[in-house]
């Protein structure tokens, strides 16, 4: 519960930090910040930390899935941005097919609580890279080919 009311949270202060910095800082900055609570929370915290930072983990990784589509869709033409946002959905939906499962080869081989917290930190500093080096939207994506003919 404390995970998804941090998703929650995540998603609605991240919409308002993207609109005003930009969805690229924000999902970076998220990311790592995931990461780092992820790691965080292999050390064993006291209880009242435990629940902060699974809160925080909550808002910056599944939270982060808002922010997501907003950033996504500034690179699709009008015409086809609807299936550009399905497919970045579908995709990221990959994660939370394959977590589960995947939680459960980490258990059942037995490693420490450090090496299992950070299997799932490790995707976040990932994605804040491969973010990273994402270009900046040329300046035609955001016209539509229908669109240039009228200009």
């Amino acid at each position: 519960m404390t995970l998804n009311l941090g998703a929650v949270f995540g998603a609605i202060v991240g919409g308002k930090l993207a609109d005003r910095f930009g969805s690229k800082v924000v999902l970076i900055s998220f990311l790592v910040i995931g990461f780092a609570t992820l790691t965080m929370l292999s050390f064993k915290p006291s209880m009242i930390m435990l629940y902060v930072l699974i809160a925080i983990a909550g808002g910056t990784t599944t939270g982060t899935q808002i922010v997501t589509n907003a950033y996504v869709s500034q690179f699709y033409h009008n015409e086809i941005r609807s299936t550009g946002v399905g497919w970045a959905l579908g995709v990221g939906r990959i994660g939370g097919i394959i977590a589960p499962t995947f939680c459960g080869v980490l258990l059942e081989m037995k490693l420490s609580l450090q090496v299992n917290f950070l299997a799932f930190a490790i995707p976040c500093i990932i994605a804040a890279v491969a973010i990273w080096f994402i270009q900046e939207k040329p300046s035609n994506m955001a016209v539509s080919s229908k669109e240039k003919k009228l200009v």
